[in-house]
């Protein structure tokens, strides 16, 4: 296995991303005034902040499963400019990003209020009709393209990868556990059938939409700037509603049929009301929901592709248990 943690604690990994930081504050004629530092290192990513004249600016890298990142964030920073956290600059080779700090994020506020998920989901919903014509210059970036066509083709064929690993190793599945999740694809097909009727086009999926991944708005007026989009897939927009959902049953310690929810899942869908009536729209959120499970599951594996063993047995876990949920109600019982 890889051991990416150990590359961005070593000297030369930093070495040499102080030395892209200096040539790009050199070219826009910044100032640094004092040593990068190095808030954290996960698996998945690792981030520098930088001290300028011209205030912090945040340096990331992504693990080589999400590798891309920095490329569709330079994209979606000119497709939807007020939507995003655009990077200063980035290199691709490298997937590196240079980001100015845009100050606190939505979870500062530290409100429960249900008009908070309101205004991510909906301002999200805002950012997916801006990118929804531009799908395939997407692609190009490097986005995933998780279409609801393919899912359970997608499982399926997954499904020969973990059956066939050595019994110890932790993305393991017997026999037993990939008949069962075998068993549910009939759901997944009967999900995208269900979405083949309503015509809202694909667009983006952040998967892992909440308050710590958009800033503050500079006025109560403007739009929420996002940002992390490494598991972030092209695929049917409402499974971006995956994340919020499961987070706001834990944040109110609540069931799916909370009112709240409803509102808010419900204000999201006015956002798209050009495209059907919002009874019709209701009926493409749970099997949306579930492709949500698939995109999730997705995303840890293209990150567990490239894990030290430490961190296989820590989030392999994460991974399956998508798969064994696949069909699991979300907002239905």
């Amino acid at each position: 296995m890889n051991n990416p943690r150990a590359v961005w604690a070593s000297p030369e990994w930093r070495q040499q991303a102080d030395q892209w930081i200096d040539l790009v504050l050199g070219s826009f004629g910044v100032t640094r005034l004092g040593p990068t530092e190095q808030p954290r290192i996960r698996f998945w990513s690792t981030q520098l902040t930088v001290p300028t004249d011209h205030g912090r600016l945040w340096f990331k890298e992504n693990n080589l499963g999400q590798f891309a990142e920095a490329s569709i964030m330079s994209l979606l920073g000119e497709l939807a400019p007020d939507h995003v956290a655009a990077p200063l600059a980035i290199e691709p080779s490298r997937g590196w990003l240079l980001t100015a700090d845009h100050g606190a994020t939505l979870d500062s506020v530290g409100s429960d209020d249900a008009s908070i998920w309101a205004r991510i989901t909906g301002d999200f919903a805002d950012l997916q009709q801006t990118v929804a014509p531009h799908g395939e210059r997407l692609a190009q970036a490097g986005l995933v393209v998780m279409n609801p066509e393919v899912a359970s083709n997608f499982v399926e064929n997954q499904l020969l990868l973990h059956t066939g690993l050595p019994s110890e190793h932790p993305l393991y599945l017997g026999p037993g556990e990939a008949d069962d999740i075998v068993r549910r694809l009939p759901a997944i097909e009967e999900a995208v059938e269900v979405l083949r009727g309503v015509g809202v086009p694909l667009s983006l999926d952040h998967n892992d939409l909440h308050a710590r991944n958009c800033f503050l708005p500079g006025s109560s007026t403007d739009p929420l700037r996002f940002f992390d989009f490494a598991d972030a897939s092209w695929a049917h927009p409402f499974s971006a509603l995956l994340v919020p959902v499961t987070q706001m049953r834990e944040q109110w310690n609540t069931t799916a049929d909370d009112p709240r929810i409803l509102a808010v899942v419900d204000a999201y869908l006015d956002h798209w009301t050009s495209y059907a009536p919002l009874s019709e729209l209701r009926t493409a959120v749970e099997p949306a929901l579930r492709l949500g499970g698939v995109h999730r599951y997705g995303s840890w594996l293209r990150l567990l592709v490239y894990a030290d063993d430490d961190s296989m047995r820590a989030y392999a876990p994460a991974a399956l248990h998508y798969l064994r949920t696949l069909t699991d109600p979300v907002l239905t019982t």
